[in-house]
């Protein structure tokens, strides 16, 4: 493998993680008392979620790079924050589900 093509893909993987990283520093800055494996902790989720949330956002939509990256920065402000909310909510529905399905689709019992 070329050394000059391993260096352009590093630095096109930070540039992309960097509205991620700035956002996730920002909301750091809000908690000043986090332990550090809260605070290295957040800046995984929240540049994982708003890396992905912005490749999302460029498939669905077909924005420019600079609007993504605006988003991908928002994204990762929330993300660490909301991330357990949203866990719960995808867990609470999903064991819904088999029992609302059997309700919808089996005869009732009497």
């Amino acid at each position: 493998m070329d050394l000059r093509h391993l260096l352009e893909s590093a630095a096109e993987l930070i540039g992309s993680l960097t509205p991620s990283l700035i956002g996730s520093a920002v909301a750091q800055a809000w908690k000043p008392a986090l332990p550090f494996r809260q605070r290295f902790l957040q800046w995984v989720v929240g540049s994982t979620v708003s890396y992905y949330a912005t490749i999302a956002i460029i498939a669905v939509t077909g924005w420019n790079h600079f609007a993504a990256q605006s988003i991908a920065f928002a994204v990762a402000l929330l993300a660490f924050d909301a991330t357990p909310r949203i866990a719960k909510a995808a867990i609470d529905t999903l064991t819904s589900v088999p029992g609302r399905l059997a309700d919808r689709f089996l005869p009732k019992k009497d």
